[in-house]
């Protein structure tokens, strides 16, 4: 009995209204543009459909069964099937079940499963059979409610803050342009892991694999951050910099990164202000298209020009409360090797290198292993 107790809600009552304005607005389109197209009497048997189908694109506008595709094929298709069964299927009792069958198994195969298209389905076969005429006008009232459907909710959800449709995840690049998984993602969960989790776990699941690994990872993300004390990174920054102004030469710059081991150099003006950084890389940038046995000459002859001629001018930044679950995807996956700090004056107060991150993460292994292994101590 425990299993009938509803489920709690995480949408707010604001949530609520949002997804029965935007329902409303949709129906009344959709029907009185069907009305003035094709008639009352066709607009209305169809009000039904389209009343459940404005509830899944406004009140679930990310699920996989709310997309356009969906709504529009799967709504269309199930009124041909409607239209076909009630033309060679008697009594009506028998054609609705088979309308429904037929539904169902042709929405599986295209792709574009949506409940209310066996609603759909079913309204066109229980008005039994109908002349080419009226079997076009069926169709096209099918279509115009759907694609008004769709309209009102692209429009409406994105006003609201809403994103609709749901944008495809984008394929993760390795910086690095190697085949290998990004750092973050060779002990975790792999696409592979999610197949056959959803294989096994059978029936239909309303939840695309991208979005569930995002879930996943997410879980990932928090559990991490809650066994790491919400560690920020003005804990662990380094504090004492060097840094260099836009006019700076480049070979006084260059001495700075040898002299003190270090691979970037942020770049402050005036008034203090982060203008950019200066990397190995940007110093050699330069010498790209020369031979490499004149790369030290051209590095020579250019030693005196400004650091803003080589400087990079965006710069990704990390903030003294950014998490260190955040800086551990920044520093690993997305190739970065250090990360300037900013306060919330966007003043520069320190930075964050792989070297920073290494040694935190060990330190925090080693207290995790101390911790375990107490209760073994003191049992001995």
């Amino acid at each position: 009995m425990k299993r009938l107790r509803p489920a709690a809600s995480s949408a707010s009552p604001r949530e609520w209204l949002r997804t029965a304005l935007g329902a409303c607005v949709a129906v009344t389109l959709a029907i009185y543009a069907n009305s003035l197209g094709f008639g009352g009497d066709l607009a209305s048997r169809l009000a039904a459909p389209f009343a459940a189908s404005s509830v899944l694109l406004f009140a679930l506008p990310s699920s996989p069964l709310a997309q356009p595709w969906p709504v529009m094929v799967g709504n269309l298709l199930a009124a041909c099937i409607g239209l076909l069964v009630a033309q060679w299927v008697q009594p009506p009792l028998l054609a609705a079940s088979v309308a429904i069958v037929l539904a169902i198994v042709s929405l599986h195969a295209l792709r574009c499963l949506h409940p209310p298209s066996c609603a759909v389905a079913l309204a066109v076969t229980l008005g039994g059979s109908l002349p080419i005429e009226q079997s076009l006008l069926v169709l096209g009232t099918v279509l115009l409610g759907s694609l008004v459907l769709v309209g009102v909710a692209m429009l409406y959800n994105n006003l609201s803050g809403m994103p609709y449709p749901r944008a495809l995840a984008p394929p993760t690049e390795n910086p690095h342009h190697t085949a290998d998984p990004l750092p973050g993602e060779r002990n975790g969960i792999e696409p592979v892991d999610l197949d056959q989790a959803l294989e096994e776990f059978g029936g239909f699941v309303d939840v695309t694999r991208d979005d569930l690994q995002h879930l996943l990872q997410l879980i990932e993300k928090h559990a991490l951050r809650r066994r790491m004390g919400d560690l920020k990174a003005e804990r662990f920054m380094s504090r004492d910099l060097r840094t260099v102004q836009p006019e700076t030469p480049v070979s006084e710059a260059w001495r700075v990164l040898d002299q003190h081991h270090i691979k970037a150099l942020p770049v402050l003006d005036a008034q203090q202000k982060l203008v950019g950084i200066l990397t190995l890389a940007d110093l050699l940038g330069h010498a790209l298209g020369a031979a490499p046995r004149t790369w030290m000459e051209r590095l020579r002859s250019r030693r005196d020009i400004p650091v803003s001629r080589l400087m990079t001018r965006s710069v990704r930044c990390a903030r003294t409360d950014t998490p260190l679950e955040d800086l551990v995807s920044l520093l690993s996956d997305q190739g970065m090797h250090c990360l300037p700090v900013l306060d919330e004056g966007s003043q520069l107060v320190g930075i964050v290198t792989q070297s920073d991150l290494i040694a935190t993460l060990y330190r925090l292994w080693l207290n995790d292993s101390e911790n375990e292994a107490a209760p073994m101590r003191l049992a001995s």
